[in-house]
């Protein structure tokens, strides 16, 4: 494990960020059915139709008999659909919306019907089946469909909907943010070079190097990095400042000696949280201040800790750097991950710390995000 002056581990590619959307993600909203969280909200919501099938008036045989062959139909037409849309998830992530609804509703009637002749040919056989003919049996199977599944389609639809919505939100925030870099970091910035111009020309050389990197990736118009140039661009952050707060800033990284796994998370995520802590501890203190960034290595989480000394109080605890929001970093969190990603912060002992938690792409399967992570 490195700490003090280490540098964390940043792989650089053709962007400035170097990362680029992989060719293989999903790009609609359409749920990953091959997941078995969503087989399993599905199947629990089909049960639930086939209850208040079961239980409605006018219910000539047992309510028991016919929730048990009303689940039994309801729990093959869902595995039915499920499988479909899970062999079939690239090629529907590339429809339009209206296109993916209407295969969806094509899938869903088709599994409805070929399980009806099934089911129908089977309670022939037993001896017992309410309908007078296999083509009432049919329609009244594919009327519920078709109502079950509109349902759906109009709930989904609200949901697209607000999805767009706080993806456009949070769009045009980060796009504030590339556009709204602070004019007096930039000057600072620049005062610091031209002073370290004659006393210390490499260095002065350095600096403007690892400006360059920062307004690249703030006006960079890509949307995802990666932890590794994420921590990159933090360290070549803190360097530019270095310069110009010299000895009031310490930083203490706490890096795995093992390389960090790939992960993919939203661009200018660390950045923020970094410069928080510079703005609202060193540039307030006029002692030194140290800064402690630490990652931890777990089994199906990685965590990301940025500690600083609170000055000032409760009231100045930070709440964003370069103007966005440790909100607006929790929303693109969310459209990235769901809930498997989160970021708290809070003041502990004295100290602000902000924790990110980001979920390993390469996590074993049944691993719980609670495991403690291990420190290399």
């Amino acid at each position: 494990m490195t700490s003090a002056d280490s540098h964390p581990p940043a792989k650089r590619h053709g962007s400035p960020l170097g990362a680029q959307p992989q060719s293989g993600s999903r790009t609609s909203a359409l749920p990953a059915f091959c997941t078995p969280r969503v087989l399993l909200i599905t199947l629990l919501l089909g049960f639930g139709v086939a209850l208040l099938l079961a239980i409605a008036p006018g219910v000539a045989e047992d309510h028991w008999v016919r929730l048990g062959t009303t689940a039994w139909f309801v729990a093959w037409v869902t595995l039915m659909t499920t499988g479909v849309l899970c062999t079939l998830q690239k090629p529907l992530c590339r429809l339009t919306l209206p296109w993916l609804l209407f295969v969806v509703m094509a899938i869903l009637l088709a599994a409805t019907a070929l399980i009806s002749v099934l089911a129908y040919q089977s309670l022939t056989q037993l001896g017992w089946n309410p309908f007078e003919s296999q083509t009432d049996f049919f329609i009244h199977n594919q009327a519920i469909a078709l109502v079950v599944g509109g349902m759906g389609i109009w709930i989904f639809s609200l949901h697209w909907a607000k999805t767009r919505r706080m993806t456009a939100q949070t769009k045009a925030e980060l796009d504030a943010l590339h556009a709204r870099i602070r004019p007096h970091f930039l000057f600072n910035s620049l005062n610091t070079v031209a002073a370290l111009i004659d006393t210390d020309p490499k260095a002065a050389e350095a600096a403007v190097l690892d400006l360059a990197s920062i307004f690249r990736a703030a006006l960079y118009a890509g949307d995802v990095s990666t932890l590794a140039e994420e921590l990159g661009l933090s360290q070549r952050y803190l360097a530019l400042e270095h310069w110009r707060l010299g000895e009031r800033l310490a930083v203490d990284w706490v890096m795995p000696e093992a390389p960090l796994p790939s992960i993919d998370l939203p661009i200018l995520t660390l950045q923020p949280l970094v410069e928080n802590a510079v703005r609202y501890a060193v540039e307030r203190s006029a002692e030194p201040c140290s800064i402690r960034i630490e990652c931890l290595i777990g089994t199906r989480a990685i965590s990301v800790l940025i500690e600083n000394p609170l000055i000032g109080g409760l009231e100045c605890a930070p709440n964003g750097g370069n103007g966005v929001s440790l909100q607006n970093i929790r929303d693109r969190l969310a459209l990235m991950f769901g809930d498997r990603a989160s970021l708290r912060a809070g003041v502990i002992e004295h100290k602000f710390r902000v924790k990110l938690v980001l979920p390993r792409p390469d996590a074993p399967p049944h691993a719980s995000l609670n495991d403690k992570a291990r420190r290399a």
